[in-house]
């Protein structure tokens, strides 16, 4: 029997992972399931409430990285394990950076231990040059940016930075430049990383 795939769109803020992820889950009949839309509403409580900022849009403070951010992704790794119990395919939308660059992660936490043995993990990394990623973080005007324009240098170090340190046995790694390009050559790029997820 085949196993059920779990298709990690992994990338920094305002690369376009959503939109990527929302087309291969509908092509594939995936489910699909987005940090920001499973997580957002208790974690800009929990951060105005908690916070020592009281800043619900604030994702850059220790307190969101060390006590809100495991949260986020314990519950999205969740609802993925709810999938893959019933055989069905996920299409999960996080950054997973801090994960990614963890080459123990997928041994050493519990919930991917979990899902490696009953699910094909693959990480679709996908990439914006620069200002594209500027055009769209300054278009979408989202206050939980506000750190990443205000410190654009320090940001775009971060995002070409990131990497994949999980040993490449355990996945299939995918990648999708995700830049502004013609509209005809957009549709083909797409088909092409559908068609390679199988």
């Amino acid at each position: 029997m085949t196993k059920p795939n779990v298709v990690i769109m992994a990338g920094a803020t305002g690369v376009g992972k959503s939109f990527i992820g929302q087309l291969i889950a509908r092509k594939k009949g995936y489910s699909y399931i987005d940090k920001d839309t499973a997580t957002r509403p208790f974690v800009e409580r929990y951060l105005a409430a908690c916070s020592p900022t009281q800043d619900s849009h604030d994702r850059e403070s220790d307190f969101y990285i060390q006590k809100v951010r495991p949260l986020e992704y314990e519950t999205i790794l969740q609802l993925v394990q709810d999938n893959i119990a019933l055989g069905q395919s996920v299409v999960v939308t996080a950054g997973f950076e801090q994960e990614l660059d963890d080459a123990t992660y997928l041994h050493s936490n519990p919930q991917m231990q979990a899902l490696c043995a009953q699910a094909t993990i693959i990480v679709v990394k996908v990439t914006v040059d620069s200002p594209t990623l500027l055009t769209r973080l300054i278009k979408r005007n989202d206050p939980r940016d506000k750190g990443k324009l205000s410190n654009w240098d320090a940001y775009v170090k971060e995002v070409e930075g990131l990497r994949i340190a999980w040993d490449s046995a355990d996945f299939t790694q995918l990648g999708f430049d995700n830049s502004d390009m013609l509209p005809v050559l957009y549709e083909l790029k797409v088909q092409s990383l559908i068609q390679s997820i199988s």
